[in-house]
């Protein structure tokens, strides 16, 4: 039996929680810093929606930072601005073999949890996923995809550990040698589709829908591509912008995190991720207005709740 803890009951956090309590060699806990959240969860397990059905899972979940045991496997789903805390708080959590997951939004959320623990001990995935969240562990399950994750040393064994944890499960999982690469991959899409999606309050679908709105996903995703050409990772703008229109597509009637973010009045991810191509554009001398705008307007969204 493999202990595994996924540290935030949030979208993410929970769909993933529904798949790996469909292995029976996992032993699960969810946990999260939301008593009420806790509470509901413990009482009524987690309640996926998906393609019409309803599928309820027993998990169990307790309150995050409270101290407890080690486990084998750490799977953080925390916001990307609150890894830091998320990991110190829950530091107890991390045994001298523990191997830490992140499958986050953004860049750099390896190098707070590698305050941590040793970057070879750290795995790092991305997912095309959507869920959105419809109450405390109440989720849907709007669009499948594909789970990638990868280590800085492509031979690390942990990798295929984190894999082995989903087979069975109906999880789609691969892994990839190159984790820069997929670190910017999945940087790309997120910097056109979360931002807009948030400012216009749209789902997914409508980016690829609606022409003047996939004209600044070009110019977002233009800039992105000249500042990680000059960070040594060098991507086809045609084949960024066809995979962000099947993504849009294939999630059409979903909600993005920043969205969902903005539904509920929180901050989002912006800093680490256009705010992350905005600081390297800096530092390698490159223009990004686009980029910048879109970070200084979701700042200004995110200032305007305290005002409503």
């Amino acid at each position: 039996m493999i202990h595994v803890t996924i540290l935030g009951a949030g979208a993410m956090g929970c769909l993933y929680a529904s798949y790996l309590s469909r292995n029976p060699e996992v032993k699960l806990l969810l946990l999260d810093h939301n008593p009420e959240k806790v509470a509901e969860i413990e009482k009524d397990g987690l309640v996926m929606q998906e393609n019409g059905h309803t599928i309820r899972t027993k998990v169990h979940a307790a309150r995050s930072g409270l101290g407890g045991d080690a486990t084998d496997v750490l799977i953080v789903f925390v916001k990307a601005h609150q890894t830091y805390m998320a990991m110190k708080s829950n530091r107890f959590l991390i045994g001298p073999d523990t191997t830490v997951v992140s499958l986050q939004n953004g860049m750099g959320n390896y190098l707070e949890i590698n305050k941590f623990v040793p970057l070879d001990r750290i795995v790092i995935g991305t997912s095309n996923h959507n869920s959105t969240l419809q109450g405390y562990g109440k989720f849907l399950h709007a669009a499948d995809g594909k789970t990638i994750i990868g280590a800085f040393d492509p031979a690390n064994p942990r990798v295929e550990l984190v894999k082995s944890l989903f087979a069975g499960t109906g999880l789609d999982i691969a892994s990839s040698p190159d984790v820069r690469r997929l670190i910017w991959r999945k940087l790309l899409i997120n910097m056109a589709v979360n931002p807009l999606t948030m400012l216009m309050e749209v789902r997914n679908g409508f980016l690829q829908a609606d022409r003047p709105s996939w004209d600044c996903v070009s110019g977002v995703v233009r800039e992105g591509i000249a500042v990680a050409k000059a960070d040594g990772v060098e991507f086809e703008e045609e084949e960024i912008l066809e995979l962000i229109r099947m993504i849009c597509l294939v999630t059409q009637s979903g909600c993005s995190s920043m969205y969902q973010d903005r539904l509920h009045k929180r901050h989002t991810e912006i800093d680490f991720i256009n705010g992350t191509v905005v600081k390297l554009a800096r530092k390698y001398r490159i223009p990004v207005p686009f980029n910048t705008l879109l970070v200084n307007m979701v700042h200004g969204v995110e200032n305007s709740f305290a005002h409503r």
